[in-house]
């Protein structure tokens, strides 16, 4: 993957095989016996408890550079043994799921597996002898214990017979690749696969006992950056591997100049659109099939005939309830006309029979039956009715003496109709009357804006603001009210079920007394939820009253956005969306943007992961980072030594070559030095090759005879002193006695 990315689009595709690895097979050699058979060149192993680099100390690079596993298992369906190593183990499915390293941390501690190895090694640089006749240059991590080493030493010269061996620390090698010159005074930072170093050089000598170290490396930066992904996208559709997360850590992290002020600025939407980078997991697209024209049409077609049929069934069904309303009224007619000839009680009797208490209730029927009979008949025609006239109540004004009892009846019914009639019509004025004053203060309001508009405006942003913090804290104390541990929902509860109590309230309870069980009642929390339910016609008002504050600003003051509405803070516009799902629209239904689903969103985990080498408590480290650690070993050397030392500072390993880092301890370093007009006062600097300079280190340690004198355990030395022995020199470690 590219970091050189456009800078709107920062969109990254991640292949299927960066499931783990490519596959790269490491390749073979067949020059031995031509060019290296007898020349005793020495042979060079980085051996990396990450890559592993092998090669001659005559050429300029490694032959062979792979990742230092190895994977054995048993296939079962063809009963056979397979060992992979290196970069092999990523050919086979069952391998990867297989593999193993010789190392615990970084240092060596499985013979066994360091042995497949270096027959590995051996097989691909194309040495077929019975024994190695070529002194071995081998790098080892700082203050590895002799048991490790006697491990190594007794493989060396037990199984493939070397004459002699020569350790070194890598970073070490790596300073004395950046300038020979330069490597008898100096410090290294050492930025490893497990952990990260920071060793004294003082005239040529290695200070194991003042050198310190960080338990944070690529593997804790990688399984960092995997927590992260996992917690911020606990539902994503793919597994996402440490491989992967390793890639994402070394393709797009970098070091923040100034951490709190970084993380501040991807608040800004602009910045945060150039620092945001998607990763996109491969998925498969559903297929959707893509309809001819002619099926289209047919389509189309269908549609309108299916609509027409429901608007002949409708028409149908309205025709069939209007001939239903008209055979009621009939029957209704009918049964009023034989009222006349039948005596009461036959009357009342056909009344309850055809579903009516009385006479006034059939008379209500008919009118009912009637109106909708006439309504149906006008809108089939086309015919708006006609607006209905002001009803009258003439039995209101008549005397009760001069009416007879069903006359009266109607009065009272009358008198009713008409003081809601009244009623109607006082609350149409009022609203009519309280219109216009509306419109009063609305003219007064434009008034006042076009005369004072700058104290308007400040009027109206007040009143806003004011509205807005009402409508927050009442949310929040709902929310608190809906959780029944929160301090104000106790309260609350408490003084509820106070007041319904009949009992007098307890005596305060002193130390010692029992224990209160207020609110363990399951029950008594539904109960109080059901009243806690309040009305929300509040709650509109103030809503439209705010829409009414919102919709004036907007328009009456070029300042004040649409983003800047109450509506605007939704979750889709806040800053946790943006981190999680980016700026651009975010809309993963099937369909529509199945490729959003299998999105990461980089932006703040690219400096957090990174910040851990200067804040390790980030990731749970109880130790200081990079700056301190230096300040410690700076320390302990007296104040011409530190001057010397401070000039060489070189970083090295994997996690150097992270975008940032060397400016960052430019600043951070200057901070930690006693003040100094002279520019060149220290020196921080990059080796030239991260990865490689440990081995060229060695190899150029491997071309120098003399050099190699002073620093080689032959084979003899190996029997008469162990293992675990070394030849002290200014790239290796101390021996202890």
């Amino acid at each position: 993957m590219d970091m050189d990315l456009d800078a709107e689009e920062h969109k990254v595709e991640l292949h299927p095989m960066q499931t783990d690895k490519h596959f790269t097979p490491t390749p073979e050699y067949s020059d031995y016996k031509q060019s290296f058979a007898s020349t005793g060149a020495a042979l060079v192993i980085d051996n990396g408890s990450w890559q592993c680099r092998a090669g001659w100390a005559t050429e300029e690079r490694p032959r062979l550079i792979f990742d230092n596993q190895i994977a054995k298992f048993r296939d079962r369906k063809a009963n056979i043994s397979n060992t992979f190593v290196g970069n092999d183990v990523y050919s086979d499915v069952l391998a990867r799921s297989n593999s193993r390293t010789a190392f615990d941390g970084a240092v060596m501690c499985n013979p066994e597996i360091m042995e497949a190895v270096l027959d590995y090694i051996f097989i691909k640089m194309g040495i077929d002898t019975d024994r190695i006749d070529h002194p071995i240059v081998m790098t080892e991590p700082v203050c590895v214990p002799p048991y490790n080493r006697n491990l190594m030493s007794e493989l060396l010269f037990e199984s493939y017979q070397i004459p002699s061996v020569t350790y070194g620390i890598d970073s070490l090698f790596s300073l004395y690749a950046n300038g020979p010159d330069r490597s008898k005074d100096g410090v290294v930072m050492s930025l490893g696969h497990h952990f990260s170093h920071v060793i004294p050089v003082s005239r040529g000598k290695v200070h194991t006992e003042h050198a310190k170290r960080i338990s944070y490396g690529g593997v804790a930066a990688s399984e960092f950056m995997l927590k992260l992904m996992q917690m911020k996208y606990p539902t994503f559709p793919t597994k996402m591997t440490t491989t992967q997360s390793e890639t994402l850590f070394i393709n797009h992290t970098y070091v923040a100049h100034d951490y709190l002020e970084e993380l501040a600025s991807y608040e800004d939407p602009e910045i945060f659109k150039t620092k945001d980078r998607v990763i996109q997991f491969p998925f498969v697209a559903p297929v959707i099939e893509e309809k001819s024209e002619e099926e289209q049409a047919r389509l189309t077609a269908k549609r309108k005939e299916q609509g027409r049929r429901l608007q002949e069934q409708a028409a149908k069904a309205r025709l069939e309830k209007l001939i239903q309303r008209e055979q009621d009224l009939e029957q209704y007619m009918a049964l009023k006309s034989s009222r006349p000839a039948l005596k009461k009680a036959e009357w009342t009797e056909q009344l309850k029979a055809m579903g009516f208490k009385d006479e006034a209730d059939l008379e209500s029927a008919i009118k009912t039956t009637d109106a909708a009979i006439k309504r149906a008949r006008n809108k089939e025609l086309g015919i708006e009715e006609e607006e209905k006239e002001p009803p009258t109540f003439p039995l209101v004004a008549i005397p009760d003496e001069e009416l007879s009892e069903a006359d009266r009846k109607e009065k009272r019914k009358q008198r009713l109709l008409k003081a809601s009639h009244d009623a109607r019509m006082r609350a149409k004025a009022a609203k009519a009357e309280e219109a216009a004053f509306q419109e009063e203060l609305a003219r007064q309001d434009a008034e006042r804006r076009e005369r004072e508009p700058q104290k308007w405006l400040d009027e109206i942003h007040a009143k806003r603001k004011e509205l807005v913090d009402k409508i927050k804290a009442k949310k929040q104390l709902r929310e608190q009210l809906s959780d029944r541990r929160s301090h104000a929902s106790q309260l609350r509860m408490k003084s509820i079920a106070a007041l319904a109590s009949d009992a007098p309230p307890p005596k305060r309870r002193r130390k010692g007394q029992d224990e209160d069980t207020f609110g363990q009642d399951d029950d008594d929390w539904m109960v109080y939820r059901e009243i806690s339910r309040e009305d929300d016609s509040e709650d509109e008002e103030e809503a439209t009253q705010l829409n009414e504050y919102e919709q004036q600003l907007l328009k009456y003051d070029p300042d004040f956005l649409h983003e800047h509405t109450m509506n605007a803070y939704t979750p889709k516009n806040s800053f946790l969306h943006f981190y999680t799902h980016g700026l651009g629209p975010y809309d993963p239904a099937v369909g529509l943007a199945l490729d959003q689903t299998y999105q990461l969103h980089l932006n703040v985990e690219r400096i957090r992961v990174p910040e851990a080498l200067f804040q390790p408590g980030i990731v749970g480290l109880d130790q200081t980072g990079l700056v301190e650690t230096l300040q410690d070993v700076l320390k302990r050397f007296d104040a011409q030594a530190r001057q010397r030392l401070v000039q060489n500072i070189l970083v090295t390993g994997g996690m150097a070559q992270i975008p940032g880092l060397i400016e960052r301890l430019n600043d951070s370093v200057r901070s930690i030095l006693p003040f100094s007009p002279d520019k060149q006062a220290y020196s921080v600097r990059r080796a030239q090759d991260c990865l490689l300079d440990a081995w060229r280190g060695a190899a150029m340690v491997g071309r120098d005879s003399e050099r190699m004198k002073t620093s080689t355990v032959t084979r003899q030395e190996y029997e008469e002193y162990g293992g675990a022995y070394i030849q002290e020199h200014g790239l290796g470690n101390v021996r202890y006695e």
